[in-house]
């Protein structure tokens, strides 16, 4: 891939997680670049060349056009576990506001393209406001979700949903579902051109 190789280590998206389903969906060809930061596994879509970063400081380790967060959160119904939340803001946390053209391919992309074989349901993607864990607050009449991983300074945040005292096959099925639904995303931006 010869990525190392570029003095700015600069990359068009990239994917903060620590989830390791991203990583398993990924394709097989990728570089495990150690730099001062950190580690990052890169990978192309298309002609997209993506990183997949562990959790860091705000800003990342690697300069990227977007920022994406791929994660788990606390769904309310009508979400169920393993759906995918996407939010468009994050009540208590005015700063984040998605990026209207990800956001609108996140609106856009199909199950066919995204949903585990394996899943028992066929999960949905709820996409509308989420409220802040941290502040306290634990329900709203028009929240999907509530989180308290971090959304200022990304490009757009997806979520797999589960519900409150989750196991750890649920905990492991959300995350494949926002790790499945990260990668159609990506694979969508990737045939889209210019990237801007």
């Amino acid at each position: 891939m010869a990525w190392q190789s570029d003095p700015v280590r600069a990359v068009d998206v990239a994917v903060v997680s620590a989830a390791p389903a991203l990583l398993a969906v990924l394709p097989a060809e990728r570089e495990t670049v150690h730099h001062p930061g950190g580690t990052a596994v890169v990978v192309r879509i298309g002609p997209l060349l993506v990183a997949i970063e562990p959790p860091a400081p705000p800003g990342g380790v690697l300069h990227a056009r977007h920022r994406l967060f791929a994660g788990v959160a606390r769904g309310f119904p009508p979400v169920r576990p393993g759906d995918v939340l996407v939010p468009s803001g994050v009540i208590g946390r005015p700063a984040y506001r998605p990026d209207a053209r990800l956001f609108a391919l996140a609106r856009g992309t199909q199950p066919d393209d995204w949903i585990p074989d394996h899943f028992a349901h066929s999960p949905a993607v709820h996409l509308g406001p989420m409220l802040d864990r941290i502040e306290g607050r634990t329900t709203s009449s028009k929240a999907i979700g509530a989180t308290d991983e971090p959304a200022d300074g990304y490009s757009l945040v997806v979520l797999g949903a589960l519900d409150a005292g989750a196991d750890p096959v649920l905990r492991a099925d959300a995350a494949g579902a926002a790790a499945a639904f990260t990668l159609a995303l990506l694979s969508r931006l990737a045939a889209e051109q210019p990237l801007n």
